[in-house]
């Protein structure tokens, strides 16, 4: 089988059919060199999107998002909190949150201001955290390899009445075209660095931005917490590039946050 005969067999997966094509041709294309049989390259890929994107989606999110938002009826969109409650719940990465979200957006907010562009790198559903936000930013670039993730946001995004943009980005192999004042990449760090070493610090540096907020886990998906604390901090600060110094860290019960500034 082809590259391409083996991506048009993963899409044919429920689980994997909204997941961006590029991101699965290029998986394979570096998995195919490792297997003999066709069988076990398509396990290896399905696998590898499991983790880097399958694992973090509750079930039917999207469409339970969906949902929500087509039937809304709320008197404000733009101040309903409950509502971004609700839809944070439906995504495991939002949802770790909630216990914390006030304490947690209250701090991240900081670095926002309302003049403030944020692009949002692996996105999944940040984007309905910004009611807990000080202040709403005048721009938001929404990234994420999932179509169905981008077709929630556009709703969203259309409803609250702000020009943000969601779009189809693969991080591991471009760069957005985009200038901001602050980048967000929650969780993502350590998924880029398994699929390309260097690709997150890479990232960091090119796009340059004046304030980045970098998150990692402290727990696995299964509750266990496996010294995540120490070799996520060993493994950022080592080798953070020199044109970026710590501002803040901060530790909640399951996500560690590093907020960066730009001095060169």
């Amino acid at each position: 089988m082809t590259t391409s005969e083996i991506a048009d067999d993963v899409l044919r997966s429920k689980k994997y059919k909204d997941v961006d094509r590029a991101v699965i041709e290029r998986i394979c294309t570096e998995t195919i060199p490792k297997y003999v049989k066709q069988k076990d390259i398509i396990k290896a890929v399905k696998n590898e999107l499991h983790i880097i994107h399958e694992s973090f989606l509750q079930k039917d999110c999207h469409k339970k998002a969906e949902a929500i938002l087509d039937n809304y009826s709320g008197a404000d969109i733009k101040t309903d909190k409950d509502l971004s409650i609700r839809l944070m719940s439906l995504h495991a990465s939002t949802n770790e949150r909630l216990g914390q979200a006030s304490e947690i957006y209250e701090r991240i907010s900081r670095y926002v201001s309302a003049e403030a562009g944020i692009i949002d790198i692996g996105c999944g559903f940040n984007p309905f955290a910004l009611l807990f936000f000080k202040n709403v930013p005048k721009e938001y670039y929404a990234l994420d390899i999932s179509s169905s993730t981008v077709q929630v946001l556009d709703v969203y995004f259309r409803l609250i009445d702000l020009p943000y943009r969601a779009e189809i980005c693969d991080a591991v192999a471009n760069t957005p075209d985009v200038h901001c004042d602050v980048l967000f990449m929650f969780k993502l760090f350590p998924l880029l660095e398994r699929q390309k070493k260097g690709r997150a610090f890479e990232i960091l540096e090119i796009l340059g931005c004046k304030t980045s907020i970098v998150s990692f886990p402290l727990k696995s998906a299964s509750g266990k917490e496996k010294g995540m604390e120490v070799f996520y901090s060993n493994l950022f600060e080592n080798d953070l590039p020199s044109g970026f110094v710590i501002a803040e860290k901060m530790i909640f019960t399951n996500e560690m946050f590093y907020v960066l500034e730009k001095v060169t």
